[in-house]
């Protein structure tokens, strides 16, 4: 596995890479970096070559000066792909980077192979806005470990918890040593401005697979629903007993739902 620092925009970005074929880009969740993808990377890397990156203000990204609204974003992708001489790419996103890899999808059809979207909905439920939003008082009142274990029990299955419980406390350190409240402040502040993503479904022409699940409190299944009928091509697998973080919580069965899409 290689890791490089690539500059794009304002900031260098950091990026590991594996594999040899097909590019396929790998996009972090809003408080995960590169090391939350390292497994699926390893097994995806004989088929693929797999790209993770950090995006601005995550993990090893510094936020820089710029904006990160979503057009900045999508800017950062697109620089990321030129500077790996990368013209066409399958993505795969979870939750905010799934959020992302859609509005890519839209605005760069011809970027994009096949398209893997994993826990995301309409963002229109009510339980979800207030979620988010406790999100950022806790940030803003206590900071990064206060807010890490404000997520879990929005974020996690039952099951999950059950087996690995008394490995919360690791995930929480984990949390803080690789975010920072700042990036995690942007992020969330530019998530709350994103447009409706059933405009953007309409414009995808890649190939699309949605993965949710049945436990998932930001994500309900009628809000899933909701945003597959927006596509004009799409194939979209529920995964019972499982929270929001499905390729954590039943890596086999996330990574066999996208290796029956991508290949």
């Amino acid at each position: 596995m290689s890791k490089v620092v690539l500059h794009s925009g304002a900031v260098e970005m950091f990026v590991e890479e594996q594999g040899s074929g097909p590019a396929l880009l790998l996009l972090n969740g809003l408080s995960q970096t590169t090391a939350n993808w390292r497994t699926q990377a390893r097994a995806l890397s004989s088929r693929f070559r797999v790209v993770s990156y950090d995006a601005r203000g995550q993990g090893r990204t510094p936020l820089g000066s710029r904006p990160v609204g979503l057009e900045e974003q999508l800017e950062d992708i697109a620089e990321l792909l030129d500077a790996l001489g990368i013209e066409r790419a399958h993505l795969c996103g979870f939750s905010h980077g799934a959020r992302v890899a859609l509005a890519f999808a839209a605005a760069y059809p011809e970027r994009v192979d096949r398209l893997v979207l994993t826990s995301i909905g309409t963002n229109d439920g009510p339980l979800r806005r207030l979620i988010v939003r406790s999100w950022r008082e806790v940030l803003r009142q206590g900071g990064v470990e206060a807010m890490a274990w404000c997520t879990l029990p929005s974020i996690l299955g039952t099951e999950f918890v059950r087996v690995y419980g008394d490995q919360v406390e690791a995930m929480v350190r984990a949390t803080v040593q690789r975010n920072s409240e700042s990036g995690l402040g942007a992020l969330l502040e530019a998530l709350a401005g994103y447009p409706d993503p059933r405009v953007e479904a309409g414009r995808v022409l890649a190939p699309t697979l949605l993965v949710t699940s049945d436990e998932d409190l930001l994500v309900p299944v009628d809000d899933a629903r909701a945003l597959a009928a927006a596509f004009p091509e799409v194939h979209h697998v529920l995964v019972c007993g499982c929270g929001h973080t499905i390729p954590i919580e039943m890596p086999e069965a996330w990574r066999r739902h996208v290796l029956a899409h991508l290949l």
